[in-house]
C-alpha cells in the first residue's frame, strides 16, 4: 500500500508553527505502521548562499529493510530567472528502525544587480522516496534581505532582543523596507545544540554570534567546525555578562578581550546585560560589514578589484567569422543551391541538395571551432594555503577564472568537502554569468563529491571561488639550538618547494630566505627591511580580489612568529575541479605560525 506524504498541505496550513520550530516537513507517513519523517533546518531562515545544515529525522515502521532518498531544489527567483541548485542524499533504513541524519544542502545564489537591490524570494523544493509511500514533494518560501551581511544568531540572544533588533533596521531602512517583499529580519536564529559538525554548515554566513555559555556548552565537534570556519574568514562573536573573561571561555591561543584575528576571519569579544541586546549599538555593530554575496556577485567584475583577470589575457571573440560563414552559407544555400545545383526544372533536387548543405556547413562550423578554440580550456589560479600545525590543517581559500574551448563534458568530482562557488565576471562577449541583470541563470547540481551543471561550459570564461578544509602535517619548524641573537634557521616539511621566505620572529625583525627552499631542507635566514618584505609579499598577493588581498597584506602582516612563503606548486593542497582546465602559473601564498623547537 502507498501513503502520500503530505508536506505540502501540512507546511500551508501550519506556516507560522514550522518557521517557529524550523521544520521543512514533519508528517506520519503509514499510521499503521508508525512509518514517519521529520526534517528540520538549523537555522531560521536560511542563508543567501553557502550550505544549509537540515537534520532529519525518519522511523521505518514495516517489516521491509528500504533505502529512502531525499532530493532538495534550492531555487531564487529573479527577474525572470530561476538560479537552483539541486542536491541528493540517500538514508538506509532498516526494518523496524529509527534514524536520524545531518545533511548539508547547497543553496543557490541569485546572481544579477537588481537581486542586491530589492531582495530575492527563495523557495526550497524537496522529494522523499521510499519503500511503502508515494513520493511527494514538499514546499517552503521565504524572502531573503540582502541590504545586511548574513548573520546567525542563538535563541538566547534572539529571544528578548529580535523584536527591538528588527525595529531598529526598519527604521535604518526607511520606506524602502516596505517594498519589494523584503522582510525585516537581523539574522537567522538557531539552537546551539544543532550546529552543524562540519565548517560547511556555516558557510553562509558573515557573522555567528553566541553568547559565553552558548559558546561553553557547544559539543567539540560543532566548536572545531565553527573554528574552522572562522580561519576561512568567518566573524565569531561573543557576547559575556560582566564579570566573565575571555581567557575563561577557552578559545583558541591569542584569543583576548576584543577583536582577535584567526586565520583569515576573526573571534570578537562584547558585553551585554544577559537580557537583552541594546538595538541601536547591535545594529549600528553590522550595519554596512562587507558580505560575502556581494563577493559572489560584484567583486571580481572589475580587473582593478581582481588582478587575475588581467593575468588570463584577452582573446577576441572573432564575430567576425561568425557574420562571414553565415554570409557565405547563405549564399550557398539560397542563389547557388536555387539556380546552380537545383535549377529550374530539377528542383526536387532541393530535398537532397538543402540538407547536404546544411550538414556540410555544420560539420565545417565544428572543425572551426575546433581549430580556433580547441578543446578543454586554460585557467589561472590564485591560491592562499593558511596552515595550522597543531590543527593539522591547511585552510584553502582559492580564485581561480579560465576560457574555455569546446568541453566534451562539465561533470568533476572534488577530492574534500569543498564550497565551489560561480563569480558574476565583467560583461563581454565571453561571459554568461555577470553581474547585471542580463546575467545566465546558474543551474547546479551535487550529488555526494560530484558536481554537474554550468559551473564550466564552452566557450566561455568563468571563474570560482573555492575553500576547504585539507588535512596535512605540513608546517615550517625552527631549528633548536640557535644561538641568541643569531640568524634562525628552518626546516621545512611543506611538502612543496618555496622559492620565497619570510619570517617575522617574536622581537619584529624580518627574515628572508636566499634561495628556493625544497621540503625536509633547511635553511639559514638572513635579516631584510620591513619596506623590501612588504613589497615583495603585496606582490606575491596582488592576483588575489582585493578584499583577500588587503586581508593578506595589511592585517597578517603585523603577526610575530609567523611566516609566509611563495610557490608555484602544491600537490594535495590545491584544490582540482574540471580536469579538461589546463592550469598555468599558479600563484599560491602559504602563511602560518612556525613551529618552535
Amino acid at each position: 500500500m502507498k501513503h502520500r506524504l503530505a508536506f505540502a498541505a501540512l507546511l500551508l496550513a501550519c506556516a507560522t508553527a514550522a518557521r517557529a520550530q524550523n521544520t521543512l516537513a514533519d508528517a506520519m507517513l503509514d499510521k499503521s505502521s508508525g512509518t514517519s519523517v521529520k526534517i528540520q533546518s538549523v537555522f531560521d531562515p536560511s542563508p543567501a548562499l553557502g550550505y544549509a545544515p537540515v537534520r532529519v529525522l525518519a522511523v521505518n515502521g514495516t517489516n521491509r529493510d528500504s533505502r529512502w532518498s531525499f532530493d532538495f531544489e534550492s531555487v531564487s527567483h529573479h527577474y525572470g530567472k530561476e538560479h537552483r541548485h539541486d542536491s541528493r542524499f540517500t538514508l538506509d533504513m532498516p526494518a523496524g528502525s529509527s534514524q536520524s541524519a545531518a545533511f548539508l544542502v547547497p543553496l543557490s545564489v541569485a546572481y544579477g544587480n537588481d537581486a542586491r537591490r530589492y531582495g530575492t524570494n527563495h523557495q526550497w523544493r524537496g522529494h522523499v522516496n521510499g519503500a511503502g509511500f508515494a513520493t511527494e514533494t514538499f514546499y517552503e518560501h521565504e524572502n531573503r534581505v540582502t541590504a545586511m551581511p548574513a548573520i546567525a544568531l542563538s535563541n538566547t540572544l534572539a529571544d528578548q532582543s529580535m523584536a527591538g533588533l528588527k525595529k531598529e533596521i526598519e527604521s535604518k531602512r526607511g520606506s524602502s523596507s516596505r517594498h519589494y517583499g523584503h522582510i525585516e529580519t537581523f539574522g537567522s536564529q538557531f539552537d546551539p545544540a544543532d550546529l552543524p559538525e562540519s565548517w560547511l554548515g556555516f558557510s553562509g554566513f558573515d557573522f555567528l554570534l553566541l553568547t559565553h555559555t552558548d559558546w561553553q556548552k557547544l559539543k567539540a565537534p560543532a566548536r572545531r567546525a565553527l573554528l574552522d570556519w572562522v580561519r576561512l574568514g568567518g566573524r565569531l562573536h561573543l557576547y559575556t555578562t560582566p564579570g566573565v573573561a575571555a581567557a575563561s571561555l577557552g578559545l583558541p591561543a591569542g584569543a583576548k578581550e576584543g577583536r582577535t584575528e584567526t586565520g583569515l576571519g576573526e573571534i570578537s569579544v562584547f558585553g551585554w546585560d544577559g537580557t537583552k541586546l541594546a538595538a541601536l549599538e547591535t545594529v549600528n555593530r553590522y550595519w554596512g560589514e562587507p558580505a560575502r554575496l556581494k563577493k559572489l556577485v560584484e567583486r571580481h567584475s572589475t580587473a582593478s578589484d581582481w588582478p587575475l583577470l588581467g593575468l588570463l589575457g584577452e582573446r577576441s571573440f572573432a564575430s567576425w567569422q561568425v557574420i562571414a560563414f553565415l554570409v557565405i552559407f547563405g549564399i550557398l544555400v539560397g542563389p547557388v543551391n536555387l539556380f546552380v545545383l537545383a535549377p529550374s526544372g530539377r528542383r526536387h533536387r532541393l530535398f537532397l541538395t538543402t540538407p547536404l548543405l546544411s550538414l556540410g556547413a555544420s560539420v565545417i562550423m565544428v572543425v572551426l571551432i575546433l581549430v580556433q578554440d580547441g578543446t578543454g580550456g586554460t585557467g589561472r589560479r590564485f591560491v592562499h594555503l593558511h596552515l595550522e600545525p597543531d590543527d593539522a590543517a591547511a585552510f584553502v581559500t582559492q580564485e581561480q577564472v579560465c576560457r574555455t574551448g569546446v568541453l566534451l563534458g562539465a561533470a568533476f568530482e572534488t577530492a574534500q568537502p569543498a564550497t565551489i562557488e560561480p563569480l558574476a565576471l565583467p560583461d563581454t562577449q565571453w561571459v554568461k554569468l555577470k553581474s547585471t541583470h542580463n546575467t545566465q541563470a546558474v543551474q547546479l547540481t551535487q550529488n555526494g563529491r560530484e558536481r554537474r551543471g554550468n559551473y564550466f561550459q564552452s566557450r566561455t570564461e568563468q571563474g570560482h571561488l573555492l575553500r576547504a578544509v585539507v588535512p596535512t602535517r605540513a608546517r615550517l619548524e625552527l631549528k633548536a639550538g640557535t644561538a641568541p641573537g643569531a640568524a634562525p634557521e628552518v626546516i621545512s616539511a611543506l611538502g612543496f618547494t618555496v622559492d620565497w621566505l619570510c619570517y617575522k620572529d617574536d622581537e619584529r625583525q624580518w627574515w628572508v630566505l636566499e634561495q628556493p627552499l625544497a621540503t625536509g631542507a633547511s635553511a639559514v635566514l638572513k635579516k631584510a627591511e620591513a619596506v623590501a618584505v612588504q613589497k615583495t609579499l603585496g606582490d606575491a598577493a596582488k592576483p588575489a580580489e582585493q578584499t583577500l588581498r588587503d586581508k593578506l597584506t595589511n592585517h597578517f602582516i603585523e603577526r610575530t612568529g609567523w611566516f609566509y612563503a611563495r610557490a608555484s606548486q602544491a600537490p594535495g593542497l590545491t584544490l582540482d575541479t574540471l580536469a579538461a582546465i589546463r592550469w598555468q602559473d599558479d600563484r599560491i601564498l602559504v602563511s602560518g605560525p612556525v613551529v618552535k623547537p
